[in-house]
C-alpha cells in the first residue's frame, strides 16, 4: 500500500478524490486530508506519506508555499489545479503530473501508476524545485524543461534548443552545444508546450526556435539553415504562419 494525504480546501473535491481513489486506486491508503497549506504542512509532518495530493490554489497560502516551506521533499506529489495554459506548462517542463479540476479518473489512474513507480524508484525530488523557478520566472526562454534519457534526467533551457525533429512518436531535441536529446515524448507535446513567441512548427516533421535561424532560403515553401548548419524544410501551408512569426 502506499500512503497519502489530500490537501485542498474545497471540500467537494476532496470527497470527490477520496472517493475515486477507493473506487479506482485501491493500492493507495488515504491517512488524511487538510484544507490549508498550514494544516496540510502538519498533515505531512505528523504522517510522513509517501503520496501528497495538492490543490495549488488555496487561501492562506498555496501549494505551492507550502513545498517551499520544507526543508525537504520526501514524498511524491500529484498536483490538482485549475491553472490556465501558461502556468500547466511550468508543470509539463518539469514532468510532475497535475490533475486539472474537475479530476478525471483517466487521468488520476495514470498519474497514481507513474507516481507509484517514482516512489519504488525513489526518484530525484529535483523535479519539484524546478516547477518552482519555472512559475518565478518571467522570461519563458530562461525556463527549463527536463528531458529523460538513458543517461537520467537533464535540465535544459529552453532559450538553449535550436530545434526539435520527430521520430516517430518520440523526438529528437537539439540544444547550441552541440549536444542532441532523444525524447520520449512525441512532437505534438513538444508543440504545445514550448512557448510560439519563439517556437514554431514549419514542418510535420519538424520545430524550429525562431532565434537560432541563420537564414531563410527562398522557394514554393522555403528552407532555414539552423545556426548549428542544418537545413530544415518549411512546409507550404505552414510558411505564412512563419512569415508572420520572424517578422514580429
Amino acid at each position: 500500500m502506499i500512503t497519502a494525504v489530500i490537501i485542498d480546501d474545497e471540500q467537494k473535491s476532496v470527497s470527490t478524490l477520496k472517493k475515486f481513489l477507493a473506487d479506482y486506486c485501491p493500492e493507495i491508503k488515504v491517512l488524511g486530508t487538510a484544507d490549508s497549506a498550514k494544516t496540510g504542512l502538519l498533515l505531512i509532518t505528523t504522517n510522513k506519506p509517501q503520496l501528497v495530493f495538492l490543490d495549488v490554489e488555496m487561501p492562506y497560502g498555496s501549494g505551492l508555499d507550502l513545498l517551499e516551506s520544507l526543508p525537504s521533499i520526501e514524498f511524491e506529489t500529484i498536483f490538482i489545479t485549475a491553472f490556465n495554459q501558461y502556468a500547466i506548462n511550468a508543470f509539463r517542463f518539469a514532468a510532475v503530473d497535475f490533475l486539472l479540476k474537475p479530476v478525471n479518473i483517466t487521468q488520476l489512474k495514470e498519474a497514481v501508476t507513474r507516481a507509484i513507480v517514482r516512489i519504488n524508484e525513489k526518484s530525484s525530488v529535483k523535479n519539484y524545485q524546478l516547477l518552482l523557478q519555472n512559475l518565478k520566472e518571467q522570461d519563458a526562454g530562461e525556463q527549463k524543461i527536463v528531458l529523460t534519457d538513458s543517461k537520467g534526467q537533464h535540465f535544459i533551457k529552453l532559450n538553449d534548443i535550436i530545434y526539435c525533429i520527430a521520430d516517430g512518436s518520440y523526438t529528437h531535441v537539439y540544444l547550441i552545444n552541440s549536444k542532441s536529446f532523444l525524447s520520449s515524448r512525441n512532437l505534438k507535446e513538444f508543440e504545445d508546450m514550448l512557448p510560439k513567441t519563439v517556437f514554431c512548427r514549419i514542418h510535420h516533421g519538424h520545430i524550429v526556435n525562431i532565434l537560432h535561424i541563420s537564414k531563410v532560403v527562398k522557394g514554393r515553401g522555403g528552407n532555414v539553415i539552423m545556426r548549428d548548419g542544418r537545413e530544415l524544410e518549411i512546409a507550404v501551408r505552414r510558411k505564412d504562419d512563419f512569415l508572420k512569426l520572424i517578422k514580429k
